[in-house]
């Protein structure tokens, strides 16, 4: 019984004429990788976190064969939510279509907590960082909204364990971090929150080169889980 981690699996078995190979041959099947290699990996024992960007679907209602296709691989999946999952509605509405579809293996993390192998997780989104050369001022609220529910969620895992004495992985869609801006207001709250391991994604292609992977920030590992990143392959964090 482990936990892996493989976030932007970008799904697109809905929508078969978005193409992710703009971003370079290492995109290029997959889809078919994807399900190999998660076969080849996991187990139904085996927890699965995803943060974020999972299917190219604008409404949950069109999301089915996706998520037909998560829900048939091995293992319990926690997901959160990225930049382009436009489906991504409330978590009323989320769990009532799971539940619809027998999706049962599929859960949703936002800022709540769940736990799996000991360890607390929960998660939020993030988002792209001030020095960012896209960042503008509209950016700043929600910027400053990311912060908050990163807040809430340690808040929430110190409701669920006041003494602290389990692991705490947190999934942020967007990186925290990355060689061209350590340290960050999230690293620190993150640091500040007992964080054991942050996963993340979102950097795909040429930007695999601003990744901060495995070095160690207060207490924190940080481990990029996007998937051409990690050859589309579920990486083992416990």
């Amino acid at each position: 019984m482990s936990i892996f981690a493989i976030s932007d699996l970008h799904l697109s078995l809905s929508n078969p004429e978005k193409s992710m190979t703009v971003f370079g041959q290492g995109w290029e099947d997959y889809i078919d990788r994807i399900r190999d290699n998660w076969n080849g990996t996991v187990t139904d024992s085996d927890t699965v976190l995803i943060a974020g960007d999972i299917s190219w679907a604008t409404r949950i209602g069109e999301a089915d064969e996706d998520f037909g296709f998560l829900a048939g691989l091995p293992g319990r999946k926690l997901i959160s939510r990225g930049n382009h999952d436009f489906w991504w509605t409330t978590i009323n509405k989320m769990d009532e279509y799971f539940a619809s579809r027998d999706y049962g293996s599929i859960e949703i993390v936002r800022t709540n907590v769940v736990e799996s192998e000991g360890c607390l997780i929960s998660g939020t989104r993030g988002w792209m960082m001030p020095g960012d050369s896209e960042f503008r001022e509209k950016d700043r609220k929600i910027y400053d909204r990311e912060l908050a529910r990163l807040r809430l969620c340690f808040a929430e895992m110190d409701k669920a364990d006041p003494d602290r004495t389990k692991p705490r992985i947190i999934m942020l869609h967007y990186p925290p971090v990355t060689r061209i801006n350590c340290p960050t207001d999230f690293t620190d709250i993150l640091s500040e929150g007992g964080c054991s391991i942050c996963v993340y994604g979102h950097l795909h292609g040429r930007a695999h080169g601003k990744i901060y992977d495995g070095d160690d920030i207060g207490g924190t590992r940080y481990v990029c889980t996007s998937g051409d990143y990690l050859k589309f392959k579920p990486l083992k964090l416990n």
